[in-house]
């Protein structure tokens, strides 16, 4: 079954995020890919990422359709304008890569070209109504197109700090929904019993929510997301289990898929993402399935 009839079902999904490499050497990247054949849903090709220049979202969505992987094609509204995201779309629907999410990207800055000029010329929600009007047969111009393209369309949630912005990211979501999202893909969970409350939000709304769920891998990287990142609040009692274990990078598979687990009961399914230990994955869905 198609991952948007799995959505249109509410069947919960199980995403795995797999970045393309810096470079052309794809060995590690069909590995990986391999590796997840027949355990999830879909595989989310993040965009240039972190402003991080790699291998186009494109191309590395083919390798994975060619490995017999259903993907979701990222388009980061960031690093191209209206014409680029247009025609890319298009490219999309002829490679039979229908899934895809709209994104805004991290800010140039904080990837590995700061001088790089962001083009930002089409919002997240632009984006949504620009492949919204392309499977109408209409391009952002008003003119006509030859054939019309079938997307399943995305979109990211962004993070959040307080209730009154948690308030906005639900009014911002379910905007997303009236241009066309069927799923909607939240930043990472930490604090479960915060997101349930968020969820619940939405829980009326025609997409499917997906909680995405970030595997650390050491302590200093969870104190680390707790001072940095925007919404994160990793609790002390996380932090000292990992801390006391053994094997921590274990441990740290052990709360993902706990995590992931418990997630089943306040969304529609979740995206597991590890940040370059791809090789992980496997198992964290081990845990997750037992």
């Amino acid at each position: 079954m198609a991952f948007a009839d799995k959505l249109k079902i509410k069947k919960f999904v199980y995403l795995a995020e797999m970045e393309t490499p810096k470079g052309v050497d794809l060995a590690s990247f069909v590995d990986h890919g391999r590796h997840l054949k027949g355990r999830v849903d879909a595989v989310v090709v993040p965009d240039q990422s972190h402003a991080v220049m790699r291998l186009a979202a494109l191309a590395g969505a083919v390798v994975l359709k060619n490995l017999g992987l259903e993907t979701v094609v990222q388009f980061s509204c960031r690093d191209r304008n209206r014409l680029a995201l247009q025609g890319d779309l298009l490219a999309a629907h002829v490679l039979g890569l229908g899934n895809v999410m709209a994104t805004a990207g991290e800010p140039i800055e904080q990837g590995d070209q700061p001088e790089a000029p962001a083009v930002n010329d089409l919002s997240p929600s632009q984006f949504l109504e620009a492949a919204v009007g392309l499977g109408k047969g209409q391009d952002l111009g008003g003119r006509e197109l030859s054939g019309k393209p079938k997307f399943c369309l995305g979109a990211a949630i962004l993070p959040w700090r307080d209730a009154n912005e948690a308030s906005r990211r639900v009014a911002e979501a379910k905007a997303a929904v009236e241009r066309g999202a069927s799923f909607l893909v939240a930043p990472p969970v930490f604090d479960l019993p915060a997101f349930a409350a968020f969820a619940a939000e939405l829980k009326d709304v025609k997409a499917v929510l997906i909680a995405s769920v970030l595997l650390l891998k050491s302590v200093g990287m969870a104190r680390y997301l707790n001072q940095n990142m925007p919404g994160v609040n990793i609790d002390e009692a996380t932090i000292r289990r990992i801390r006391a274990a053994n094997d921590r990078p274990a441990e740290c598979v052990k709360v993902a898929a706990e995590t992931a687990h418990r997630l089943k009961e306040c969304c529609g399914g979740v995206l597991l993402i590890t940040a370059g230990w791809e090789d992980r994955l496997p198992q964290i869905l081990d845990l997750i399935t037992e």
